[in-house]
């Protein structure tokens, strides 16, 4: 039997069509295939599955049940007007069966699929059918048909809906349901609801393959400072306001005409949220804090540990889920996660296609899944681009290659009216897994020709760096490289037919990067190519070609390589021992008492990269190098070896580095051991030596090798023994005390001639240590012949310029291996008391200028008191550099010297020498104070350029009077005054500066002395309190707004604002 609208009403039915023709105008053609099953698991009053069904008010429908009461329920609803299909899974008439058994006559379920809804009306609101959750229903013809009359006998089509809308609702079926975020993942969600993708300018194409080679981990994630696109920070107070004050994604949203919701259902409601974040449920799992954003994407240290490789995992895992959202975040999370993890991200391809190749639009509102929201924004360029790079990294990874993903890279170059921008990084992307010779139109962005005009020129480097690219990903595998016969052949088709025009263009950047190609894939023609470049008119080409034979190994590159490891053109000895480093440090090893630091550095670097006892041996010899730079080398080239070889090396630079290699060295020993935290780097070296000393003999130290190395070579030169030892102090007592016509003088002079270098230390440390005058002619008779740095003091003596010359350029070269003996310096200080020649002087001092020890500073004395004023200078440089407090009261007289050059260098170091007496001078007897010497009586002086140098060694000094100076001349009118200013404040080492720093920049309008602002602010505040997100990837504007943020978040009381907005 049918029943009437009516009817429906009074047996409580009409409460779910009712809502179903309200919702009608307001939904668009509904998904239902997209529906899972869990939406079918909640009561019926859950709207997750109504609120994707649409219903048209204005077709007739009819509702028949039939009598017979077996299995699953299935529904069918017919139209009069237009044909509508609304399907139900089992489950929800499970959820209803009660209720259409009690006000219902017995009823019969028809589970037999319609044979006609495929061929539903187009202009219907067709929905697509899922076989596994929906089934088709039917309802029987009889009922049908009785129905249909009853709606056209009784006009009740409309007052049918409007009844049934009329019915009480049990229960509220409006409520807007969206997909909830994860609690852990809200702050992910907030951070990457931004489009800040950027370029990295500092991305290497071998760095970026030779990551992927050798970290192939399932835990590991590809450094983000690798990338060639990187996802830049969002500003910190902002995204902390935004994360306590966003509501969650997963919260109900109601309609403005929403009714208010039943009692019952909001109560229920309430309990279901306040179960979902229950805190002992948000507890299990990792909030998503700034500061964990921060070491998420930017902070790759530690890789090696089981806890960093946990976190890792739960972090990739977090983008894996998060990629799930059709929304920006989701957008940039599926990016992530391709881009840190090429292997394991193939499922993101559709995602990132479609952030590539199609316009997509996304909104800056916080209800990102509000319809009626029209803030909608196109997403940038550079987004395009980083999805393009990344579709790259994981087809270049993938076991095969999607068709249909590689056409619609390929078409989209075929288009005439693509951007350079985009075309290059085309090129680049498909490089990865695709020959050059298939990509569409590279070939032509090569061609160069009299006849034509050129392509771009960043076209055309881009096109050249492709073919590179595709070298390093399919010709560049490590067993390839060290087994010659696993080499791939060259094979031309796989290149551009044009691409050997780019040996003779015009553009040395395609000319080198042309040798570079060729060496990489062994092209048959590599060596003559890079030996013809040997002799290009460009510098740069020649330097590039020297390094890449070393790629070659072949007999005749090693030859070349070592002939030009011999010239004297620094640059040449630095590209000779990169080529070099190839074939391994035994090539090296002659070149690491280079006088060249550059070269130094670069045997140092190339000697890390063999991890070996012969290498740890030599690389010794460089932890105690004059040069801070090649120091650093060492300790950073050794931060991959194994603990029993990096270890002792570690614990050696700790006793003879420099301040900051000591510092690095103590702060990778406790990274690998825990241990060496207590000792102090500030120490003198005989406490530090003593540290080590205990912490070797407390056995605490992993690694046999530690004993061997010590005893092979980590103590270089020969002991001499103490019985020797007291020999040679017995015949130095006969050399000094008896006359030389005697035969204990004689023999003692026979056996001091013929001692060894090592020997001649023991003899120097005699000679430092007696008090009476050593004779001349143990100098000039005796030592001239035991060492090239006495045969050069005696050349000193010389009255011939050019001879003097010599002597001094030979003590320089002695002292770019290792310091001058004081022995020397001293003997060299009374040579140089009649010494005129500047050029003598300046070579001499050059010598000596790293030297930091009694002898040399006497000899820069020395130089200060010289009639000449260039001399003068150069001993007011050599106080400076080294900047102790003793040196002030030296360089005091020097402020009143008739010579302004003088007189500024003299300013300048003293103000490196950090003794506040250089501020009011010292006051002899009978003097009156302002005739002292001294910085305050040099604030009015008549030159310029003296008061600011006076200026700037004060507030050096800490004096509140120069530093009140210094801040007004930051303020003047001229860009260069107030970009000199703000440089000397972050030179000046006062962190009073950095408020009125953060001030300027925040205000500062001229590019150039921004960028100042920014570097004086880097140096006076140290890495570690630095602001956290602040990146090198962020512009200048950027920058400043992160240091205004952290100095609030600092020092700031809360509520107030330390500056106003821009």
């Amino acid at each position: 039997m049918t029943e009437s609208p009516k009817d429906f009403k009074h047996k409580g039915f009409s409460n779910s069509v009712g809502n179903w023709s309200s919702r009608v105008e307001t939904e668009k053609p509904g998904n239902i295939s997209n529906m899972r099953n869990s939406d079918f698991a909640t009561p019926f009053h859950s709207d997750r599955m109504l609120e994707r069904i649409t219903f048209n008010p204005s077709v007739s429908q009819s509702i028949i049940l039939g009598p017979n009461g077996s299995g699953d329920a299935t529904v069918k609803l017919d139209t009069v007007y237009k044909s509508r299909m609304l399907f139900y899974h089992n489950r929800f008439f499970d959820k209803i069966r009660p209720q259409l058994s009690a006000s219902l006559p017995p009823c019969h379920f028809n589970s037999i699929p319609l044979s006609h809804m495929n061929s539903a009306t187009p202009c219907g609101n067709l929905i697509s059918q899922s076989n596994s959750d929906f089934k088709r229903v039917s309802w029987k013809p009889f009922w049908v048909g009785t129905l249909l009359c009853c709606a056209s006998l009784c006009g009740c089509q409309k007052s049918m809906l409007q009844n049934v809308r009329e019915t009480p609702i049990a229960v509220s079926l409006k409520e807007k349901v969206t997909r909830k975020v994860p609690e852990e993942l809200a702050g992910l969600q907030v951070y990457l609801s931004r489009d800040l993708w950027v370029r990295n300018h500092h991305w290497s194409p071998e760095l970026e393959r030779k990551t992927f080679q050798e970290d192939k981990a399932a835990y590991h994630l590809a450094p983000i400072e690798m990338q060639r696109w990187g996802f830049g920070s969002v500003d910190q107070k902002t995204l902390l306001s935004e994360v306590s004050t966003r509501k969650p994604l997963g919260a109900i949203q109601r309609t403005t005409s929403e009714p208010e919701s039943n009692t019952e259902q909001s109560a229920s409601d309430q309990t279901a949220i306040s179960n979902s974040t229950d805190p002992t449920e948000l507890q299990k799992s990792e909030s998503w804090s700034f500061n964990a954003l921060q070491d998420f994407f930017f902070d790759q240290k530690n890789q090696s540990s089981q806890q960093a490789k946990k976190q890792r995992s739960d972090q990739l895992a977090a983008l894996q889920e998060l990629s799930t959202w059709d929304n920006l975040a989701g957008w940039n999370a599926a990016l992530l996660w391709a881009t840190l993890s090429p292997a394991t991200a193939t499922e993101t391809l559709p995602v990132l296609e479609k952030v590539a190749l199609d316009p997509l639009q996304y909104s800056q509102s916080n209800a990102e899944n509000d319809p009626g929201t029209s803030d909608q924004n196109s997403i940038s360029e550079a987004m395009q681009h980083a999805a393009l790079n990344a579709i790259s990294l994981v087809l270049a990874q993938a076991d095969a290659i999607p068709l249909k993903t590689r056409n619609r890279l390929t078409q989209r170059l075929q288009r005439p009216d693509l951007s350079l921008s985009l075309r290059s990084e085309l090129y680049l992307s498909l490089a990865r897994f695709m020959s050059p010779a298939s990509i569409p139109s590279l070939e032509q962005s090569l061609e160069n020709t009299e006849n034509s005009p050129s392509p771009p020129k960043p076209l055309r480097r881009a096109a050249m760096q492709a073919c590179i690219l595709h070298g390093l990903w399919s010709h560049s595998d490590r067993k390839h490289l060290d087994d010659p016969d696993l080499i791939h052949t060259f094979n031309p088709k796989e290149w551009p037919a044009n691409i050997m025009q780019v040996r003779w263009d015009s553009d040395a950047n395609m000319r080198w990067n042309f040798g570079y190609w060729a060496a990489l894939i062994r092209h048959p023609d590599a060596e003559t190519i890079l030996t013809s470049q040997l002799r290009d008119a460009d510098l740069v080409v020649q330097t590039k070609a020297i390094e890449h034979l070393g790629m070659l190994k072949t007999d005749t590159a090693l030859q070349i390589l070592k002939e030009y490891a011999q010239r004297p053109e620094e640059s040449i000895r630095v590209a000779a021992v990169k080529g070099l480093s190839s074939w391994g440090p035994m090539h090296l090893i002659p070149l690491k008492n280079d006088t060249s630091s550059a070269v130094r550095l670069e045997v140092a670097s190339g000697m890390g990269k063999t991890p070996s006892a012969e290498s740890a041996l030599h690389l010794r010899t460089l932890i105690n190098d004059r040069s801070s730079q090649v120091q650093h080398t060492v300790i950073h080239a050794i931060s991959d070896w194994p603990d029993e070889l990096a270890i002792p090396l570690l614990l050696d630079g700790i006793q003879e580095g420099v301040y900051k290699t000591r510092r690095q060295s103590i702060l990778q020993l406790v990274d690998r051991t825990g241990l060496g935290g207590s000792i102090s780097i500030e120490a003198p070296q005989t406490e530090r030596v003593v540290a080590v000393n205990e912490l070797v003999q407390s056995g605490q130290l992993p690694g046999s090798f530690w004993g061997q190395l010590m005893q092979v070579g980590l103590k270089t030169g020969q002991e001499v023994n103490q019985g020797r030892a007291a020999e040679l102090q017995s015949y130095f007592q006969n050399l000094i005390n008896q006359p030389r016509e005697s035969s204990e003088y004689q023999q003692a002079y026979q056996e001091l001639a013929n001692i060894s270098p090592a020997e001649v230390k023991v003899l120097e440390k005699l000679i430092r240590e007696t008090s009476i005058e050593i004779p001349s002619e143990i100098y000039i008779d005796l030592l001239a012949g035991l060492t090239p740095e006495y045969a050069a003091l005696n050349q000193l003596t010389s009255p011939h310029i050019t001879d003097r010359r010599e002597a001094a350029q030979q003590l320089f070269v002695s002292s770019q291996n290792i310091s001058l003996n004081p022995v020397v310096v001293s003997r060299l200080r009374k040579l140089m008391t009649h010494e005129q020649d500047r050029l003598v002087w300046r070579i001499v001092m050059s010598s000596v200028e790293k030297d930091n020890y009694d002898e040399a500073a006497q000899l820069a004395l020395l130089a200060i008191n010289h009639n000449w004023p260039d001399i003068r200078i150069l001993g007011c440089e050599y106080f400076g550099s080294h900047g102790l407090p003793q040196y002030a009261n030296w360089l005091l007289p020097l402020l009143d010297d008739k010579n302004h050059t003088v007189q500024l260098a003299a300013i300048r170091a003293i103000g490196q020498c950090h003794n506040p007496i250089a501020i009011s001078g010292t006051q002899k007897p009978g003097q009156s104070q302002n005739s002292a010497p001294s910085l305050r009586s040099l604030l009015t002086h008549s030159n310029r350029r003296v008061r600011f140098e006076t200026v700037v060694a004060l507030s050096r000094l800490g004096d509140s009077a120069g530093m009140q100076e210094l801040l007004r001349l930051s303020n003047d009118t001229q860009i260069a005054m107030r970009k000199e200013a703000v440089r000397e404040m972050g030179h000046s080492g006062q962190t009073r500066f950095v408020e009125p720093l953060i001030q300027m920049a925040w205000t500062e309008r001229n590019n150039s002395t921004l960028k100042e602002i920014l570097n004086s602010l880097d140096q006076l505040v140290p890495d570690s309190e630095q602001p956290a997100n602040l990146t090198p990837q962020q512009d200048q504007s950027d920058q400043a707004k992160s240091w205004m943020n952290w100095w609030q978040t600092q020092h700031s009381g809360q509520g107030s604002r330390l500056f106003t907005g821009r």
